[in-house]
């Protein structure tokens, strides 16, 4: 599968690579973040669903809702795109009027985005994570702070736990946090 070639690119972490459970283990790991999600068929796989373009204003996106109980929580993906296919296409402030394409603008469901992610000629994109607990948005950093554990306990685990199962990637890791050195 395409998403497969970028493996050698990006660290993957999974459950067993972070090495405890804990959460002092779990806040480690997210404080490393960047926040951002390699795309491939795991995202499909951890039961998110895709949501088409809202007009203008909303573009398209991932989101997993969860809940501990007492508080509801959802994990939404947006802004993907491919860095790959940013780098090769030269878009109008250089001059040249190519852009790159977007492999999900024709999707309108989530069958419709497995389908381009199972497809041989997708390359895995790159989408930020955010994070709702309630009605609050916050950053894949800011549930690592201790004060986010001690006041959301259950919360920080329940996002924590699913942030590491979908890849968040560690900021040096990552194809446009990291180090270009």
């Amino acid at each position: 599968m395409a998403a497969e070639e970028n493996s050698d690119i990006v660290a993957r972490i999974g459950p067993a690579d972070i090495g405890s459970s804990s959460t002092g283990a779990l806040a480690a790991h997210l404080g490393r973040a960047c926040g951002h999600v390699l795309v491939d068929a795991r995202v499909i796989q951890q039961g998110y669903r895709y949501h088409p373009e809202l007009g203008d204003e909303i573009p398209a996106f991932f989101n997993k809702r969860l809940s501990t109980g007492s508080t509801n929580l959802a994990i939404t993906l947006q802004a993907g795109f491919d860095p790959q296919a940013e780098r090769d296409a030269r878009g109008p402030f250089t001059g040249h009027d190519e852009w790159a394409i977007d492999p999900f603008a024709e999707c309108r469901t989530t069958a419709d985005a497995r389908a381009v992610i199972e497809a041989d000629d997708y390359h895995a994109s790159l989408w930020l994570a955010r994070l709702t607990v309630g009605v609050q948005m916050f950053d894949v950093t800011d549930v690592a702070d201790p004060l986010f554990i001690a006041k959301h306990p259950n919360e920080f685990r329940a996002l924590a736990e699913e942030l590491v199962a979908v890849g968040v990637l560690q900021g040096h890791a990552c194809p446009v946090c990291g180090d270009d050195d």
